[in-house]
């Protein structure tokens, strides 16, 4: 099995974007992000996957999973009010993942397990 992180990023316009990290071998960087968007505006069961590309390392895969969340959720006329690691924090850490959410969404706490 290819071990992914999972990350839920919520909006407060009902919109629900769930990412994969994704790192397929132990020891190497290379990684990569996929989302599926739940956005009941345009279909209520799902409604986009996009493969987000592939990166050096986890943590710059990890900033493409939050940054894409935001610029859709905003073009949506939303803003992000929840990110939540549902299974752990198996490649970027919580304390990374705030730094790097704090960058781009000031005030926002990032979950673990929430």
């Amino acid at each position: 099995m290819i071990p992914i992180q999972e990350i839920d990023v919520y909006s407060n316009k009902g919109i629900k974007i769930s990412a994969h990290l994704v790192v397929p071998s132990v020891g190497n960087n290379l990684s990569a992000a996929e989302v599926l968007v739940y956005d009941p505006v345009c279909n209520i069961l799902y409604s986009d996957y996009q493969k987000l590309g592939q990166y050096e390392d986890p943590q710059t895969a990890f900033k493409s999973i939050i940054d894409f969340s935001k610029k859709y959720i905003e073009q949506s006329g939303g803003s992000v009010i929840r990110i939540n690691n549902p299974n752990n924090t198996e490649f970027v850490d919580a304390q990374l993942q705030q730094k790097l959410v704090s960058a781009l969404i000031p005030g926002l706490t990032v979950e673990v397990n929430g």
